[in-house]
């Protein structure tokens, strides 16, 4: 008698020379777990935001050290950090999480600019990036430097000051890290002076949120939210495509004729959706 082990990944006299765990009823079974296990996730989440214990390690300091490391690089002057600025990218976050959205206009029309004027900065020229879903500052840059419109603005030599703010929160049930970057420069007289805006947006694929900036968060972090779903999937797709491989080796070896699925396609297609979740590591850029 063949070990159970065995019979459910490799073909074997005892499961008809095909892994039990290709069976179709075996599949089906797996796809069950797969939606159960993410059903799981986002119910915790949804029932108790921070059960995970994520905790981000965003500095604002750091993604200001890095955005300026990519204006002297291009050959564009720093900008200097602004406290009304900071304030302005602190509200909107906390805007975001509040009335639940995601976008730089909210449901109710109010706009990135607002927040500017009501920390009583009265700009010139400003701008807005914005991103979620990110683990770490270098991430966050990186994406918007890879982004031409968000590189444009990051870039933008009307900028002299900046505020940045990170910020803990829960989106659509879905437990999340905002990052807010607002440029600006402010005006030189106090005549009125035409603005211009240019905002962007970075998706990292989002109860009462943390109103607060994280500069060093005091718990050690795990996986967040986004990044143990991402697991659980690449967990069922890297068993399904063992198990191809397998199976693929043994009929290749052993000369094993029978009448199913193409294996090589169906290695071919795991594999793909493999490399597809190693890649996306961080978010979307919108």
């Amino acid at each position: 008698m063949a070990h159970p082990f065995i019979t459910l990944f490799v073909p074997h006299p005892h499961n008809n020379h095909k892994a039990k765990i290709l069976w179709p009823k075996s599949i089906v079974i797996l796809i069950g777990l797969f939606i159960m296990g993410r059903s799981i996730i986002d119910i915790t989440i949804g029932l108790r935001p921070g059960v995970l214990g994520f905790a981000a390690q965003i500095n604002p300091d750091k993604v200001i050290e890095l955005t300026n490391i990519e204006r002297l690089n291009a050959g564009v002057s720093i900008v200097k950090v602004n406290s009304s600025l900071n304030q302005a990218a602190l509200a909107k976050a906390a805007d975001m999480f509040e009335n639940n959205y995601w976008a730089h206009i909210s449901p109710t029309g109010t706009e990135p600019w607002y927040f500017i004027t009501e920390s009583g900065y009265k700009y010139k020229h400003a701008g807005e990036n914005l991103a979620r879903d990110f683990s770490n500052p270098t991430d966050v840059v990186k994406a918007w430097m890879a982004s031409p419109t968000h590189r444009q603005n990051l870039l933008d030599d009307r900028y002299q000051e900046i505020g940045v703010a990170v910020m803990d929160g829960t989106i659509n049930g879905v437990e999340t890290t905002l990052v807010v970057q607002m440029f600006g420069s402010s005006q030189t007289s106090v005549s009125k002076i035409a603005s211009s805006k240019v905002t962007n947006t970075v998706l990292a694929e989002e109860p009462t949120p943390v109103v607060q900036t994280v500069p060093a968060p005091e718990i050690t972090p795990t996986l967040s939210p986004m990044d143990l779903s991402r697991v659980w999937s690449l967990a069922f797709v890297v068993l399904v495509l063992l198990a191809l491989s397998l199976d693929w080796i043994f009929v290749f070896r052993y000369n094993i004729i029978r009448i199913s699925g193409d294996t090589w396609a169906h290695l071919t297609f795991f594999a793909g959706l493999a490399i597809i979740l190693l890649i996306i590591r961080q978010g979307i850029v919108l």
